[in-house]
């Protein structure tokens, strides 16, 4: 367990507008127990693809990234399935007609699979990914396409996560993707000069593909959500923040 002498602090590497939002949720739950500390290590920059000469019937959003891109671009229908609830209410709030998934790609998968009469699909997606969802929606004899609707550019570290991370406590790291966590060790190689750093993180991983990337992390600290949802998330945190 962690002191709660003071403030732990929390780095936060999720792009915004989800950081921000994170970080109220934060303080909504852990009061100042916690110190949100804002670093988003991907910063979003949406593109227009050639949807000429596609068929589509509806579309396919893995992310609330991709749902903000996609408003951006025209002739679209309005038939949205989506992986989780978050990214069905912002495609929701964006004028689409979403249907959630409710849980990660496989649930996707499995959802859209059962809805034949929306097909041709059109998967809207970032440049990196994850598994294929066209191939396997095409493996299970349905149409679809996908299309590059963003790319999420690294950003460095913030000035106030290199002085929190060079300070000497503990740190709690939430991660949320693979890519995240990938930039965010790479960030620790070669901008924390401290060699203790990797012993003083205490690492929240979205999911085990997540956890992947910090395996060497000292026993203990080291904690996987159950399932890929925010209330899974905070009770993996609860074990970092609150003492016994």
């Amino acid at each position: 367990m962690l002191s709660q002498s003071r403030a732990l602090p929390v780095l936060i590497t999720r792009p915004e507008p989800q950081a921000s939002r994170f970080a109220s949720a934060l303080r909504d739950r852990y009061g100042n127990r916690v110190d949100p500390v804002l670093t988003p290590l991907l910063e979003p920059s949406f593109l227009t693809p050639d949807l000429r000469g596609m068929s589509f019937r509806s579309v396919v959003l893995t992310s609330e990234t991709g749902a903000r891109a996609a408003a951006a671009l025209a002739g679209l229908p309005a038939q949205a399935f989506c992986v989780g609830d978050r990214t069905a209410e912002v495609a929701t709030d964006l004028g689409f007609q979403a249907i959630s998934a409710k849980g990660d790609a496989g649930d996707l998968f499995h959802l859209v699979r059962t809805q034949p009469e929306h097909a041709p699909f059109l998967h809207l997606r970032g440049q990196d990914t994850r598994g294929d969802l066209v191939a396997r929606l095409a493996g299970a004899g349905l149409r679809a396409h996908d299309a590059v609707v963003y790319v999420q550019q690294p950003v460095a570290l913030s000035q106030d996560a290199v002085r929190v991370l060079s300070a000497g406590g503990p740190v709690i790291v939430p991660l949320f993707s693979p890519r995240t966590a990938t930039l965010f060790r790479a960030a620790l190689q070669s901008e924390i000069p401290d060699e203790t750093v990797l012993s003083r993180l205490r690492i929240i991983a979205f999911s085990a593909a997540v956890a992947e990337t910090f395996t060497d992390c000292q026993a203990g600290h080291l904690a996987i959500a159950a399932a890929p949802t925010l209330a899974e998330l905070f009770l993996a945190l609860d074990r970092f923040i609150f003492t016994a």
